[in-house]
């Protein structure tokens, strides 16, 4: 056989590095809300909720604006950093949960029904944006991780991965993949555009839905009661 005619393998595609930039808007604009709500008319999260997203998000911010990729030993730092937004949304969550389960005391009006969705709207698009970041930094090691030739097993199948005739070459999950992944996740409670694969994440999808649907349950209850007759 002439080695002329060996079928030659085309080089892998190297996608282009993935930005900080929209996954850190993308948290600002759910967190901005939550800060600008005076206390007195905050249903949900305690003032200290958004004061620590706010430092999370400013430390992120540090870690983004040096040039160059973010360097690995940060890693840690960083999924630290997005778990904490992740519990302090969860607890933001259940504290208004709370509020709508023991009612309203003696003496005091209710909340109206435009505050209950007002909060529980701020409550799911933290809850998306969270989760999304979670999920980005985890998946295949991260974003840096998915750009580079050694292998590293996926936490998420997404449709494109799957069939190369449905993606270009080298396509890669980005920031978006999740964040639409998050969304589907909170509004059918199960996944649907990225499949979770590893007991982390099957664990992750699992909270993010519990959230979303409890919160989405009880408060609207409330509402409906609150609504004229």
């Amino acid at each position: 056989m002439n080695s002329d005619s060996t079928e030659k393998v085309a080089p892998r595609v190297q996608p282009k590095p993935e930005s900080y930039f929209w996954p850190l808007l993308s948290l600002v604009v759910v967190i901005v809300p939550q800060v600008a709500i005076p206390a007195r008319l905050r249903l949900g999260p305690i003032v200290a909720v958004p004061i620590v997203e706010g430092i999370v998000v400013l430390i992120l911010l540090g870690i983004a604006a040096k040039r160059g990729p973010v360097p690995a030993r940060l890693r840690p730092l960083i999924l630290t950093l997005f778990s904490i937004l992740v519990v302090a949304n969860a607890s933001a969550a259940g504290r208004l949960v709370s509020q709508v389960m023991k009612g309203t005391p003696a003496g005091h009006h209710p909340p109206s029904a435009t505050r209950l969705l007002v909060a529980t709207g701020m409550v799911l698009a933290t809850n998306i944006v969270t989760f999304a970041l979670l999920y980005w930094q985890i998946d295949a090691g991260g974003p840096d991780a998915r750009r580079s030739d050694e292998p590293h097993y996926p936490d998420f199948q997404f449709p494109q991965t799957g069939d190369d005739e449905i993606a270009p070459p080298g396509w890669v999950p980005r920031f978006g993949d999740y964040l639409y992944a998050a969304f589907n996740n909170i509004v059918t409670f199960a996944p649907v555009d990225a499949l979770p694969l590893t007991g982390r994440t099957k664990l992750l999808t699992a909270v993010q839905s519990v959230i979303s649907v409890t919160t989405l349950i009880l408060v609207l209850a409330r509402v409906i009661n609150l609504l004229p007759q």
